[in-house]
């Protein structure tokens, strides 16, 4: 367990597995497979989504456990249709905040500066824009592109 939290990463990306752990996931679930998706049902306390794509997101639901939340922080392009009554026989909710005022966004760098953390980028000069946009789209990017001048 990470600080106290059993840590599950979701992708749809099943060659990101080991990455998962070595970046501090216990488990892993490709969300492309549904029999792996049925068998995380019930298994939630939290779901943070920073995905800014259309999903199933039923399944999601399905996935916490009562009194279970799915938050946002990805923009996803549509509504979010939900089912009442799973939402209101489990106690479950969806919320969503943004990813941090000025304030948070610079104590989060810090508690990252102090601990080592660090984000996971690929450099790509700023004259390589069209293979990185390229390698986005093809979904090799890990995690982040950065242009550099």
């Amino acid at each position: 367990m990470r600080g106290g939290c059993d840590v599950t990463a979701f992708s749809t990306n099943p060659d990101k597995e080991a990455e998962a752990h070595e970046l501090g996931a216990n488990h892993f679930v490709n969300s492309r497979d549904p029999k792996a998706l049925e068998q995380v049902a019930n298994s939630f306390d939290l779901i943070l989504s920073t995905v800014n794509a259309d999903l199933d997101w039923g399944i999601y639901v399905n996935a916490l456990r009562p009194k279970g939340r799915l938050h946002f922080v990805g923009v996803v392009p549509n509504a979010i249709p939900a089912q009442a009554f799973p939402l209101i026989a489990g106690q479950k909710s969806l919320s969503g905040s943004p990813l941090g005022s000025p304030t948070t966004t610079a104590k989060m760098l810090d508690f990252a500066a102090r601990h080592g953390i660090a984000p996971v980028t690929e450099m790509f000069e700023f004259s390589q824009v069209n293979e990185a946009l390229e390698h986005l789209e093809a979904g090799k990017a890990r995690y982040r592109i950065v242009l550099k001048p």
